[in-house]
């Protein structure tokens, strides 16, 4: 059985997974849906530039915090199954990397048009240029959702299994970071990838909301959980 003094661990962390999970999926929203809005424009960049900027600060900010949550989730299902733990927090803090990159690709179109104002390249040129970089900064986000949902499964599984979580809670996360492992899967296998089925993560944001907030407010239920240390 945990002892009281590990309870109260694991409820601590509980709550830091409930902080992250709730501003990392505020600041993905905000961000996505307003200040990356219109920015990714050869043409208008530059006259946008702090706003640009601002996105990217944003998306650093966000992998800078899901370090955080990926320690946190380590560190509430370890007592559960050590040894998925350590991978689940593997992929995600993989994710992290993957996406600091993405963001070290999307800024270098910036330096690639202010180039092209030095006369350093041709319009035709810059434009070749901020194209290839901002295409391989989408394969990266690719990359970086499909690390995301197998860590963020692998998670989901130790707290359903454990019974910290409500069972519905935990079937709507699994679908959730399924799908998503499917869904940007075949974006990246399939040239002619049929969008729609990107809808199949409409249920995502959301669900990311409300685990944040029944973390932060619930905790998780560890009592009379046993220590499994494998």
């Amino acid at each position: 059985m945990l002892i009281k003094t590990e309870i109260s661990k694991i409820q601590l962390q509980a709550k830091y997974v409930g902080i992250t999970y709730v501003i990392t999926t505020i600041i993905g929203l905000i961000n996505n849906f307003i200040v990356k809005s219109g920015v990714y424009n050869p043409q208008t960049l530059l006259e946008s530039e702090f706003q640009f900027r601002a996105a990217q600060m944003l998306d650093i900010v966000m992998f800078l915090l899901v370090m955080w949550m990926a320690l946190s989730l380590y560190l509430v299902t370890k007592s559960v199954n050590k040894n998925l733990a350590k991978l689940a927090f593997i992929f995600r803090f993989g994710e992290t990397i993957i996406g600091f990159v993405v963001v070290l690709f999307t800024l270098i179109p910036m330096v690639v048009l202010k180039s092209t104002k030095a006369n350093i390249f041709s319009d035709v040129e810059s434009n070749w240029w901020v194209t290839m970089f901002f295409d391989i900064g989408n394969l990266g986000w690719d990359i970086h959702f499909i690390l995301m949902g197998i860590g963020a499964t692998i998670f989901l599984y130790l707290l359903t299994f454990s019974s910290y979580i409500p069972k519905w809670l935990g079937y709507w996360g699994v679908f959730t970071y399924i799908s998503m492992v499917f869904c940007f899967g075949l974006r990246l296998l399939l040239p002619n990838f049929p969008e729609n089925l990107m809808l199949l993560m409409a249920p995502g944001a959301l669900f990311e909301l409300v685990f944040g907030i029944w973390f932060l407010t619930k905790g998780v239920n560890v009592q009379g959980v046993s220590e499994n240390r494998n």
